[in-house]
């Protein structure tokens, strides 16, 4: 410590500010709909599906191409509103870990330089979007995109 306080040790291995931020979340609740408008009656939104069983998957069986069992969704018969429950699926959860590293440089009382390395999704875990939801849409319980890879910035910022 006494060496990192002063001189040129100082200048390259002191003074680092590390920070974190860890996001975990469960995945957000998943609603499913048809793509046509049973009822004839009125246009209504979104109208919701039969369900014949459930379609959660267990979390080992759960994949990109098929995150839910589509077979255990039927439309519903004409004039008719659907039995699904507003949103009875859970899509993927989130694990992100940002880290940022930074030095000040104070070359006088009012100037300083700060250098920066920031890393976000700095252990590129693969973070997939909610699977898609319409039934008989061709993406019907597939995940088609992912959010971002890891990503890494450099920067330097001069106070005076």
């Amino acid at each position: 410590r006494r060496w990192l306080a002063e001189g040129p040790a100082a200048l390259l291995a002191g003074g680092w500010n590390i920070g974190a931020i860890v996001t975990l979340q469960d995945g957000s609740p998943v609603g499913l709909t048809v793509q046509t408008n049973t009822t004839n009656a009125f246009t209504p939104g979104a109208l919701r599906p039969n369900v014949l069983r459930d379609p959660a998957l267990p979390q080992g069986d759960r994949r990109v191409e098929r995150w839910f069992d589509t077979s255990a969704l039927t439309p519903p018969p004409a004039y008719t509103f659907g039995n699904a429950g507003r949103a009875l699926l859970t899509g993927p959860g989130l694990a992100n870990v940002d880290l940022s590293l930074l030095k000040n440089f104070a070359f006088t009382e009012r100037w300083n330089l700060q250098f920066r390395a920031e890393a976000f999704n700095v252990f590129n875990h693969s973070n997939f979007d909610d699977p898609g939801r319409a039934l008989a849409s061709p993406n019907f319980g597939v995940i088609t995109a992912a959010r971002p890879a890891r990503t890494l910035q450099l920067g330097l910022k001069l106070n005076f």
